[in-house]
Order: C-alpha cells, then sequence, then structure tokens
C-alpha cells in the first residue's frame, strides 16, 4: 500500500470517531475536496499528454498499432515531451536530441522498469541491469571491447573475424550461381558469427542446428511479446486464459538460449581449471573470467567487483544473450535495410559503385583502412539508419528522482521514452528529411565522375 493510500485510510477511520454526523459529512466533503485538488494539481504538473480511461490509460485506443507510431503521431500533437499514462504506468516520451543529452546524461536516469517481462531477467545482464551492476558491466565491456578490437581503426582483431564472414559469404554468394537466396538467413549467420567470435570464439556452420534454433527463438519471441505487450502495464492482464501460457513459452524461450551460452561458460572455466591460463584473453568471455579469477584472489577489502550481489555466471550467460539480441536484430535489420534504399534509389547506388571502383581494386576486399577514403559509402549506411529508424524507440529508461522540464514536473518511477524515429526526421536537424540524401552527413563536396 503506497504512503498516500495509508494516509487516507488513517484519515477516513479517524473521521469515524467523530459524534457528530454534521461533522462527518464536513470532514469526508473535505477529504474529496483535497483528494480532487490534489490529483488536478498532480495531473497538471505533467507534461500534456492525451486523457485515457481510468487503470488502463491509453491502452484501449492503440488498436494493436506499434507502440513507435502511436508515439509519433501524438508528437504531432503535443510536440518534443508529452505524457501518457500505460495501465498502472506512468510514460514520459522525449522527442528532443536535446532533452534526451540533458537526461540521459544523469546519475538519477538509469533504473529499468519493473515489468513482468523485464522480471524474467532477474536484473541480470546489460538492457535490464541497473544501480552499481550495470554502472560497472558497462565500464568493464567498454573497456574490453576495445582490447579485443572492436574500435573504428584498421587491422584490428575484431576487423579480421568480420573479414573472415566476409571471405565465407562471398564464396556462398558465388556458388550459388544467380540462384536467389534469402538474404536474411545468409547475412544473420555471418552477423552471428563476428558476434559469437567476439563472445565466446565460436563460429555457426551451415545448417547448424544451434543457429536455426536460434533463429526460431528470436523470430518467435519477438511474436510472443507482441501477445503480451498489454499485460506489462496491466498485470492482471497476464492472469486471463492462455496469458500464462505465452509468458511461460518465453520463459522457455529464454532458458533454451541461455542454455546454449552457459554450457560454453562452463566448458571454458573446465578447460582453464586443467591447464594453465596466462596467455592473451582471446574473447570477452576469457576476459570475465580473468576477471572473475584476479577477484577470486584478492582480499576482500581490495575488491573492485563487477559482479556486486549476483551470480558471476548468470550475469555473463544473460551479458552473451543480450550482445545477440541486440547486436543481431539491429546489425541484420540495418544491412537488410541497406540493400533496400540502394534498389529504391539507383543513383545512390551509382555513387556507391564509383565510390568502390575508385578506391578499392577488383578483386580487393573493403577494410578500415578505406574508411576515410569513401565517406559517401559511410553516409550510405547512416542516411539509411536515420530513414529507416532501425530502432524506432531507445530503451526504456526510469527516473529514480523528481525532473523539471521547464513547467512541467516528471514524477520519480516514471518510464521514460526516448522517440529516435521523431529525432530521425526533425526537420531542424535534418532539412527535407522524407528524402534520402546521403550527402547531409558529408560537409565536403565529393566528385562522383568516372574515375
Amino acid at each position: 500500500m503506497s504512503s498516500n493510500a495509508l494516509y487516507y485510510c488513517l484519515v477516513v477511520i479517524a473521521i469515524n470517531y467523530l459524534s457528530s454526523d454534521l461533522l462527518r459529512i464536513f470532514a469526508y466533503s473535505t477529504l474529496l475536496f483535497w483528494i480532487i485538488f490534489k490529483n488536478i494539481r498532480y495531473y497538471k504538473s505533467l507534461p500534456p499528454g492525451p486523457w485515457g480511461v481510468p487503470f488502463l490509460g491509453i491502452l484501449p485506443f492503440m488498436n494493436k498499432r506499434p507502440p513507435h507510431l502511436v508515439y509519433l503521431n501524438m508528437s504531432k500533437q503535443y510536440g518534443d515531451v508529452f505524457s501518457i499514462q500505460m495501465g498502472s504506468n506512468l510514460t514520459v516520451c522525449l522527442g528532443s536530441t536535446k532533452l534526451m543529452k540533458e537526461f540521459f546524461s544523469r546519475n538519477d536516469s538509469t533504473d529499468r522498469p519493473n515489468t513482468p517481462l523485464n522480471n524474467l531477467l532477474e536484473g541480470f545482464g546489460i538492457i535490464t541491469s541497473q544501480g552499481a551492476l550495470w554502472k560497472r558491466q558497462r565500464m568493464f565491456l567498454h573497456e574490453k571491447f576495445r582490447a579485443l578490437g572492436v574500435k573504428l581503426w584498421p587491422n584490428t582483431r575484431f576487423e579480421k573475424s568480420i573479414s573472415m564472414e566476409i571471405d565465407e559469404l562471398i564464396a556462398e554468394l558465388q556458388e550459388s550461381d544467380g540462384v536467389p537466396v534469402n538474404p536474411g538467413y545468409l547475412f544473420g549467420r555471418h552477423i552471428h558469427n563476428v558476434i559469437c567470435q567476439l563472445m565466446m570464439n565460436y563460429r555457426f556452420q551451415a545448417d547448424d542446428k544451434n543457429f536455426t534454433m536460434f533463429n526460431e527463438r528470436v523470430i518467435r519471441g519477438m511474436q510472443l511479446f507482441g501477445l503480451v505487450l498489454f499485460g506489462e502495464h496491466v498485470p492482471a492482464y497476464l492472469k486471463l486464459p492462455g496469458k500464462m501460457e505465452v509468458l511461460n513459452e518465453i520463459k522457455r524461450n529464454l532458458v533454451d538460449i541461455s542454455k546454449f551460452h552457459g554450457d560454453h561458460v562452463v566448458e571454458r572455466i573446465k578447460q582453464r581449471a586443467n591447464s594453465a591460463h596466462n596467455k592473451e584473453p582471446a574473447d570477452l568471455l576469457d576476459c570475465y573470467l580473468d576477471k572473475l579469477d584476479e577477484e577470486n584472489s584478492m582480499d576482500s577489502n581490495d575488491k573492485k567487483n563487477i559482479f556486486p550481489d549476483v551470480d558471476p555466471v548468470k550475469q555473463i550467460v544473460q551479458v552473451m544473450n543480450d550482445l545477440f539480441s541486440a547486436g543481431m536484430d539491429t546489425s541484420l535489420t540495418s544491412l537488410l535495410w541497406t540493400c533496400i534504399m540502394m534498389l529504391k534509389n539507383p543513383e545512390a547506388a551509382e555513387k556507391v559503385r564509383s565510390e568502390l571502383r575508385k578506391f578499392v581494386a577488383v578483386g580487393e576486399k573493403v577494410t578500415m583502412a578505406h574508411r576515410l577514403q569513401m565517406p559517401y559509402i559511410e553516409a550510405v549506411v547512416l542516411e539509411t539508419m536515420r530513414v529507416a529508424s532501425i530502432v524506432p524507440l531507445g530503451t526504456t529508461h526510469v527516473n529514480s528522482k523528481d525532473w523539471k522540464i521547464g513547467k512541467y514536473v516528471v514524477p520519480a518511477g516514471t518510464h521514460i521514452v526516448p522517440l529516435i524515429n521523431k529525432m530521425n526526421m526533425d526537420p531542424e536537424i535534418y532539412p527535407e528529411p522524407e528524402l534520402f540524401k546521403p550527402e547531409r552527413f558529408i560537409k565536403d563536396e565529393i566528385s562522383y565522375g568516372p574515375s
């Protein structure tokens, strides 16, 4: 029970001890007007937004439309910041790069929503972790990713992993001999392999049953999430017939994926126990286990624990789950949309080919060393992600303290959703945002004539 509800109960009990009926009527009327006044003042202090219905908010009016399209439409009426009630959750949407930068750089913006699906992960990983665990994991991963070569410089070890996958991808395309192929499946396995090599030095082979399982679980997981999205904001919804079974299937999917990663973690721990391990880490898993060995050998007073109050193996496994779910889907979608944009914009496609002919010899492979020589190709990638809004909504945050935005107040515990799709189509940042213009990301004039 909230402190306000408890206070109201105590007041009602006290009123009933009054001896006069007239006094009780007066006291009840005063309490009712005070509650109404307090609620009016509360709602007037919030950013503007549509009226919803009691207990459900705007959920009945979403009509099974994707949330990012609903929010984008509302932003046209209410502006860069607006509030909506989603069941029991107050949500504030930010559609301004200035506001997002200002508030998401604060330490009190890093909490995560307390929802049924988030709770399935028990606060492990990166996406749903918060507090000290989130902060220490974030710093650790940034440091180790750079050490493993995930940076914008040529001839890095990470680039070699990507190069290996490109060689195999080209070979598979040549073997197809012009027969149509499914680019989603073809790109997907090689993107998976890049992430897998980074995490645990592992590659999926063609027709690998584990890769098929991953694809099925990820696709099915997205479908299942859509079936219980309402329950994220109205937990009682999950008690309806059939909905608990959906939640249980989501749990089984998570168990299957976690088992694959968990088995690799356990196997690596056994390998390290049976041999001296003092070489350079081969992957992120080695980095984690080296850190775990280091902490286990230190006095408790000297530890800088990256696993505060959590099971290290569960945390490592969920980090791998997060990297797969976030990295594969976004990378694959970006590649597929880039192909679509080249088909829809033949002039841009010809400029890409011209730039390649100019700086890359026939039979030579594009590397990061070419990056500064080929700004148009990089601009095409950036413009594709802007127009397509690969990730239309940023990860939902929760503020741990009240925020003041102009004359409005965002109470602590609010779900904060950044509208990436709105920012990507902001005409003040991107003139004529509906047009595909890679040149907007290039400062200097470039000639695309014959080399």
